[in-house]
This record gives C-alpha cells, structure tokens and sequence, in this order.
C-alpha cells in the first residue's frame, strides 16, 4: 500500500511541471527542482512536499469549509542597540585583574 500523500503529491507534481515548462528539472532526491529567475540570476530552487499527519487551519471536510490560514504581514521597526560603554570603574578592574595575573 503507497504512503499516504504518494498520489495527491505525484499529482501536484504534475500540475507544477506543467506550470514551469521547461524551468522544471524533475524530482531528485524526494525534491522538486526548478529554474527560477533571482533578479537576474538563474537559481535553482528545490521543493520539499510532505502530506501533514494533522490537517492545518480549521477545516471541516464534511461541509467543504475552506482553510483558515492567516498570515501575519505586521512590519516592525529595526531595534536599534547602542553600542556598550566601559565605564572607568570596570576598566579599572580590568587593570587590576591583568596586573594581578602577571599578564
């Protein structure tokens, strides 16, 4: 008996290959291999497809419900971290701890 997934991904497969054209490499290594464009470079990009064990988003099957997937697009700001200062005290210490050590 085949994996579960095995036809539903062989399918999907076909539909991608289909949609590539000749930018699709074929399967190697259980990955699908694509030409894609890369601001002017040619990359490859490798897929990876798995059949979930658990169903993502709230599904109903029974009534046809489509997927709840939500995408958070919230931008935040950079953090910005100012550099550490060494006060006189700590290097002090640093003085005293080289000098004590013989270094």
């Amino acid at each position: 008996m085949a994996a579960r997934g095995t036809i539903a991904k062989e399918n999907i497969e076909k539909k991608i290959a289909e949609a590539f054209g000749a930018d699709y490499l074929g399967n190697f290594d259980k990955k699908i291999i694509l030409w894609a464009d890369d601001g002017g470079e040619r990359v490859q990009i490798a897929l990876s497809m798995t059949c979930p064990k658990n169903i993502y988003g709230n599904v109903d099957l029974a009534s046809g419900a489509d997927h709840d997937f939500t995408v958070d697009t919230t931008v935040t700001a950079p953090i910005t971290a100012k550099p550490a200062e060494v006060t006189q005290e700590e290097q002090q210490n640093i003085a005293d701890l080289i000098a004590a050590l013989g270094l």
